[in-house]
């Protein structure tokens, strides 16, 4: 039988944000707030202003972010071990090296410019990535695991044991526009795919990649930003990266097709590009495998 942790001590002069308590596998918890708040002069709510204070106090709030560890996976059912027949990968599972800081946000937007929805929505398929990005700046938790190849460039790919494809997903908006505005999805339909002449249940039907992936699409390093220019359209560019692939074995023979949608939504509309991956291995010998 579970223990319950007892319930903390009541403070009534306590100043500190409430907390909730959540139930976990091994009992009862605290969650922490996910924000804490304090006055604009430094002053926590409650706490009465001095003569001192008189000239620096004003009737403002402001939320201060509180940073939340992620939990590690443990288990990554989409990122078998090696050589594995029939397993593969759509988007990779989440988990890994802790991410990068994040890109600084752009100014606010002006009146005169729309941020309704972004100015367009693009991939890399060939060639290198944009924004000097590579495959790794997305998962660095898959470094030297084998599951793609040449990181900094988009294209087909066979490890011997794995066979994919890199790309990179890239929307572009005002620069000027607030980027947490905006966010990544994408869908996957396996249109055919037969492992050994058996056709897999998985056929025919359409997914959430990036939910089935448990990766967090709203940060780095799952999502990179840069101010665009060059090779890169001009605004600021939202982008995210894939690398998906069939693993196989020396007596497998596999048809894989998957069509993607890669979308980039705004708060009035959304603009979204379309690929696809065409895998065809004859025992155990890739003799085709494109991407468009």
């Amino acid at each position: 039988m579970k223990s319950m942790a007892s319930r903390p001590t009541h403070h009534p002069a306590s100043t500190m944000p409430p907390v909730t308590p959540v139930r976990s596998q091994k009992g009862f918890g605290f969650k922490p707030p996910a924000c804490g708040i304090a006055l604009a002069d430094g002053r926590q709510p409650g706490v009465a202003p001095t003569a001192e204070d008189a000239p620096r106090v004003r009737p403002v709030m402001r939320m201060v972010p509180v940073s939340v560890a992620a939990s590690a996976r443990t288990s990554r059912p989409d990122l078998p071990a090696r050589g594995e027949p029939g397993l593969i990968v759509d988007q990779p599972l989440g988990g890994g090296a802790p991410p990068p800081a994040p890109s600084p946000a752009p100014a606010a937007a002006a009146a005169s410019e729309s941020c309704g929805q972004p100015r367009g929505m693009g991939k890399v398929t060939s060639g290198a990535f944009l924004g000097s990005l590579t495959m790794d700046s997305y998962y660095p938790d898959l470094v030297g695991q084998d599951f793609y190849q040449h990181p900094g460039s988009g294209g087909p790919f066979d490890t011997g044991s794995r066979a994919g494809a890199n790309v990179q997903l890239f929307g572009t908006i005002p620069s000027p526009c607030q980027p947490g505005q905006y966010r990544l999805e994408q869908t996957i339909t396996r249109t055919r795919f037969r492992i050994n002449g058996t056709v897999h249940p998985e056929e025919g039907r359409t997914f959430d990649d990036i939910a089935k992936s448990g990766r967090d699409a709203t940060t780095t390093p799952f999502r990179q930003e840069f101010l665009g220019g060059g090779s890169a359209p001009l605004g600021y560019v939202i982008t995210m990266a894939d690398p998906p692939s069939t693993g196989y074995r020396p007596t497998d023979s596999i048809d894989h097709d998957r069509d993607f949608v890669t979308s980039l939504v705004g708060p009035a509309g959304s603009s979204s590009v379309s690929w696809s991956l065409t895998t065809r291995i004859v025992n155990g010998r890739v003799t085709q495998n494109t991407l468009r």
